[in-house]
């Protein structure tokens, strides 16, 4: 959407509404006396706060911070420019579409009937907008393919179509791919990637296993995946049942073509089909699912039919948003940023990282890397925050103690009459859940597991609440005194949601969205609405840096300049020794100056969420990593490339 068109536009509905509120308030009295709630369309808000300067984002700013009105034409011209503003987010995707996919499916000899089948696929269940075209020989020898991102040959004959083309449209499609465009061989469409004839395009290093039994029959085999493969697809599963109709067995060359780039294989075939007297034992074992790097395009290849396979046709759309080039309208590139996260996450490795980098609440770099579900990671993607959220749930608190409704020392009882938490020597404080001092359980840990069932069986839930989670909590022993020492713990952050939503007298998610992502309009960030503070949260790259200019610039809208100076003060046990940990961060000092903050997070099931958050305080840099589906990225590992990222931005002396 282009924002600053719409700014634009509503800075117009502003002063419109501005001369129709000053005449309506002679005419009528209006009463402000009533609350007006801000309106809220599905996960979206009509919001009039915004991160102030923040690049590519738009500002709605409310019209009383720069217009000098009667309270009740104020009222009156913010209705009409929220009505407005609705409108025109609304009616903006059509007017600013995203870019679709170019994708030109080749019609000409040797093309069979399952390539309707194929478009079909891509029409319903591509997640990015495609423009489909079909495209022949002669118009792919008369240059047609500058005009496409993404070539397709479907299923049918791999000779008839590799003649189609002739030496000069092979040449052409070779040449297409090899600056940057995709390729997508299905069954016959596979055979012609391949440099195994004199009609092949040899795009993949690979030969066709048995050919002279090339007819062996068709009908539904099974393809083991690989766990990249099971990734890239987004198939929970490594088995995936699908049709078969005489596609290519791809196996290794006994020959290394230095000039064809090898193959990746995703799938293998996991039965087989020998009719027709063909072998058995040949086709198992060989490659179903391919992909390679072809210059700076990309080429995927499937011996089988997803398109003609009842409930995996959306495979087709999957492997032509991995060949389709990235389309990230927010992107901030820094090169030397990109050096580093390539060295620890290769260009082909499973799985995405979104990287963030501001300094002085400027971005400087955001970009997303690689694929989450099969789908490429850009700055818009949603990302699983895991033990990020802390900071949210800590800043939550914050606000409530400089209200004067919550307090440091305030005991848990206090604030949660009906829980009785264990007591081991003195009572649990509520800085005990920030600082992790409190010797509470983790609930997520294994051990506690039976507990937990136990507990849900004896009083019929089928999950936890933030409420029932308290009285979880109340049934276990404290692993030691609270004060006494720091271990981390998940539940202490739960518990401190529960005691902030019985304050505010209002689900904790709804506190949160009124108070923080409202204000900072992060429309995009969501948390659970029944189990918070410590991991459950999803954000994107564009709103986490509207969290993080609010942090650096102390935005007073969350908490005046001193509550922000609280956020990072450690914390420290009964005995007076400090504890490096503050509301929701890792803290750091030297010679009593707090140098850096930091929180890592980490998340299990398919995400597998791996986070890190570094913030220097020295020249005011924040570098956040956000990894899905990258287990291998360990703490040290994360900490590693933030600190690797941050030197890559240091002036050479």
């Amino acid at each position: 959407m282009d924002y600053a068109g719409l700014e634009g536009a509503l800075l117009l509905a502003e002063q419109m509404a501005v001369s129709m509120a000053e005449q309506v308030a002679c005419l009528v009295k209006i009463d402000n006396g009533t609350s007006r709630p801000t309106a809220r369309f599905g996960n979206k808000v009509a919001r009039q706060h915004s991160v102030k300067n923040a690049p590519n984002t738009h500002q709605l700013s409310g019209i009383d911070q720069r217009n000098e009105m009667k309270p009740s034409t104020t009222w009156f011209a913010t209705t009409i420019r929220n009505i407005t503003t609705f409108a025109l987010l609304a009616l903006g995707p059509l007017a600013c579409a995203e870019t679709p996919i170019r994708i030109g499916v080749f019609e000409d000899e040797g093309v069979g009937k399952s390539a309707n089948n194929l478009i079909s696929a891509l029409e319903t269940t591509s997640k990015r907008k495609c423009s489909i075209n079909r495209i022949s020989g002669e118009q792919i020898r008369a240059g047609k393919l500058s005009e496409f991102d993404v070539l397709v040959h479907p299923g049918g004959s791999g000779s008839k179509q590799g003649k189609a083309l002739g030496q000069e449209g092979r040449t052409a499609v070779k040449t297409f791919v090899q600056n940057g465009g995709g390729f997508l061989g299905v069954c016959g469409g596979a055979y012609l990637a391949t440099n195994d004839y004199t009609w092949s395009l040899s795009l993949i290093d690979a030969k066709c296993v048995d050919r002279f039994h090339w007819a062996r029959g068709t009908g539904n085999v099974n393809v083991k995946l690989s766990p990249t493969g099971s990734l890239l697809l987004g198939h929970n599963d490594d088995q995936i049942e699908i049709q078969y109709a005489q596609g290519p067995l791809l196996g290794r060359p006994e020959w290394d073509d230095e000039e064809v780039p090898n193959y990746e294989s995703l799938g293998v075939f996991d039965s087989e089909i020998a009719k027709k007297k063909a072998p058995r034992g040949v086709m198992k074992g060989t490659s179903a699912i391919v992909r390679a790097r072809y210059g700076t395009g990309r080429v995927f290849c499937f011996s089988p039919h997803p398109e003609l396979t009842p409930g995996i046709e959306h495979l087709i759309a999957l492997s032509v948003d991995w060949l389709a080039p990235s389309i990230d309208q927010h992107a901030v590139e820094a090169p030397e940023v990109s050096r580093v996260v390539r060295k620890h996450v290769p260009l082909d490795s499973s799985g995405g990282i979104a990287v963030l980098v501001t300094r002085d609440g400027k971005i400087i770099h955001q970009k997303g890397y690689g694929f989450v579900k099969g789908t490429h990671l850009t700055s818009q993607s949603p990302l699983s925050m895991a033990s990020v959220t802390k900071q949210f749930a800590a800043m939550c608190a914050a606000m409530l103690i400089e209200e004067g409704k919550l307090e440091l020392k305030g005991k848990v009882s206090h604030y949660l009459p009906d829980v009785h938490i264990p007591i081991d020597g003195r009572e649990l404080l509520v800085q005990d859940l920030l600082w992790h001092t409190s010797g509470l359980p983790n609930f997520i840990n294994s051990k506690e597991k039976a507990s937990i069932a136990e507990f849900k069986t004896k009083f019929g839930l089928d999950f936890l609440t933030n409420k029932t989670h308290a009285e979880w909590l109340a049934t276990t022993k404290l692993r030691h005194p609270p004060g006494q020492n720091f271990e981390y713990t998940n539940s202490g952050y739960v518990l401190l949601a529960r005691i902030i939503e019985v304050i505010a007298g209002e689900p904790f998610h709804a506190f949160q969205m009124k108070r923080i992502l409202d204000v900072l309009d992060m429309s995009d960030t969501t948390d659970s609405t029944r189990f918070n503070g410590s991991g459950n949260m999803k954000t994107t790259l564009l709103d986490y840096a509207k969290w993080d200019q609010a942090m650096w610039e102390k935005d007073d809208r969350l908490l005046p300049s001193a509550g922000y100076d609280m956020l990072f003060q450690p914390g420290a046990l009964d005995n007076g020794e400090s504890v490096d940990y503050g509301f929701g961060w890792y803290v750091s000092y030297e010679n009593d100056k707090l140098v850096s903050m930091e929180h890592g997070g980490a998340g299990s099931g398919t995400t597998a969420a791996r986070n890190w958050i570094r913030r220097h305080t020295k020249d005011q840099t924040t570098v956040a990593i956000f990894a899905q589906e990258h287990r291998q990225l360990t703490r040290s590992k994360r900490q590693l490339l933030v600190s690797e990222i941050y030197q890559a931005l240091q002036p050479v002396n």
